[in-house]
């Protein structure tokens, strides 16, 4: 099926409403749980390894299900689909307040990451129906809000939930805003179908799943494995991406491709996708890092270092809603610059004066941290799309979505290696807190380094513009 927006007036700020929602509560919900680990560990008596399963069994089916939304909102329609994808999520919310054990609790976790993996690509591929190009900067930035500064504020959240109630509220939490989103896309969103039938690449699907399964498990388990277990460890990995190998080949070799990533051959898409790959990289190993400085180097407690990285998630926000505008009326060439030398100047200030710095100066380079971060994710995301034709957008959304998952768990993966590792050396020569600080500092350090690797594509992004803009003028 193929849907488009009616002839008839309609509200788009109402279907803003109802997407924000969904991406919203999908987010917020996951970013909660990062805190809950040590509460679940000693609630149920599990190891850390067990207990990352509350994150896996989210990330994973979400990602699987993400490769399935584009292909199910041509044959079905967006708004059906969006609203199933919310029903699960919903469901998974539910459920997990009943839960009885943590089996039953990873369980709930994998139907909201069913539900989520629906809900997060096609949000942002409805609003691109209802929103023209000059206006699609603004409807992207508050769209990125959802995606980027839920996790920056879930932490806080997450905190005070578990410190003034109990952990089922980590899940009833979500059951208003959902059948408030449901409401609102049912009210708001009206569609025209035309059915279409559509072969199904099985192929693709089985290959991807596997290959997502295998590379995420492996990744996740490399901070815990130790030694012994780097064998198995480096063969999950391996196999996981022969496995996503072969989907690319597959999908490069069939008529109609679950993802089509022949997307990429558009080279505005292709650098826009590198750019946000390295933007959720600078937001990731942030979250890891200050909190472990604060929790685990300097001893205060998760409610503090949640509340220390909230002022960030909030300028984010406000630092992507404006760059959306600044998007729709003057383009990409200025703000994406600017962004990028906001994030890499405050992230080497953090690496140089990390361990003197008192809290007031953290939180002041954080916040201009997040603004940076704001000014590169909604222009480029923005950028990237609306290079592509529209018909190509929803398979667009679905690989953006999993580039953001993945560098979410690599940089998580990278970071907490290379933190433990160079702790672990500093400590031969000083103490404990100042081993600690120091691998803080350069771990910072490095981040501004790999952010200066990637700056050169700046310069091809603005030329590729130009050069896209010149060729649909002769078309």
């Amino acid at each position: 099926m193929n849907d488009h927006p009616p002839a008839a007036p309609i509200n788009k700020y109402g279907v803003l409403l109802a997407m924000l929602l969904g991406s919203f509560s999908v987010i917020l919900n996951n970013s909660m749980m990062n805190v809950s680990i040590p509460f679940f560990m000693e609630e149920f008596g599990l190891k850390t390894v067990e207990a990352q399963n509350i994150i896996l069994g989210f990330m994973i089916p979400m990602m699987i299900t993400i490769s399935l939304s584009a292909y199910l909102s041509d044959v079905y329609g967006k708004k059906l689909v969006y609203l199933i994808g919310m029903a699960l999520f919903l469901s998974g919310s539910l459920f997990g307040t009943l839960a009885w054990d943590f089996q039953t609790l990873i369980m709930a976790r994998a139907i909201q990451g069913i539900g989520g993996g629906i809900v997060m690509p096609l949000s942002i591929v409805i609003l691109f129906s209802y929103f023209e190009k000059n206006e699609r900067g603004f409807a992207t930035g508050l769209w990125g809000v959802a995606v980027m500064v839920a996790p920056a504020i879930g932490p806080t959240i997450g905190g005070l939930l578990l410190v003034n109630n109990s952990w089922e509220m980590l899940f009833s939490i979500n059951i208003p805003s959902g059948l408030f989103c449901i409401a609102a896309t049912l009210y708001f969103i009206k569609e025209k179908v035309i059915r279409k039938k559509l072969k199904f690449d099985y192929i693709g699907f089985i290959a991807i799943s596997i290959g997502v399964i295998l590379l995420t498990v492996g990744i996740n388990r490399l901070p815990n494995g130790g030694l012994e277990q780097g064998g198995m460890n480096a063969a999950l990995i391996i196999l996981g991406l022969l496995g996503i190998f072969y989907f690319v080949w597959t999908e490069l070799h069939t008529s109609v491709p679950l993802i089509d990533i022949r997307v990429f051959k558009n080279p505005v898409f292709a650098i826009s996708t590198m750019l946000v790959a390295v933007n959720t990289a600078c937001l990731f190993s942030g979250m890891l890092l200050i909190p472990l400085l604060l929790q685990d180097v300097l001893k205060f407690n998760a409610l503090t270092s949640g509340l220390v990285l909230l002022p960030q998630g909030i300028m984010m926000g406000v630092a992507m809603t404006i760059s959306g505008r600044i998007v729709d009326r003057q383009g990409t060439n200025l703000i994406i610059p600017v962004g990028f030398m906001i994030v890499t100047a405050a992230t080497f200030t953090i690496g140089v004066f990390i361990g003197e710095s008192s809290f007031f100066l953290l939180m002041l380079l954080l916040v201009f941290r997040g603004i940076g971060i704001g000014f590169i994710n909604t222009p480029a995301t923005t950028a990237g799309l609306n290079a592509l034709p529209h018909v190509q957008i929803s398979r667009a959304m679905s690989i953006n979505n999993v580039v953001r998952q993945l560098t979410g768990a690599l940089t998580v993966t990278i970071f907490s290696m290379f933190y433990e590792t160079r702790r672990t050396i500093y400590m031969e020569e000083m103490p404990q807190q100042e081993a600690g600080i120091m691998a803080i500092q350069h771990s910072f350090l490095l981040m501004g380094v790999i952010v200066l690797l990637f700056s050169p594509m700046l310069l091809k992004l603005n030329s590729s513009t130009r050069s896209l803009k010149r060729e649909k003028s002769f078309t």
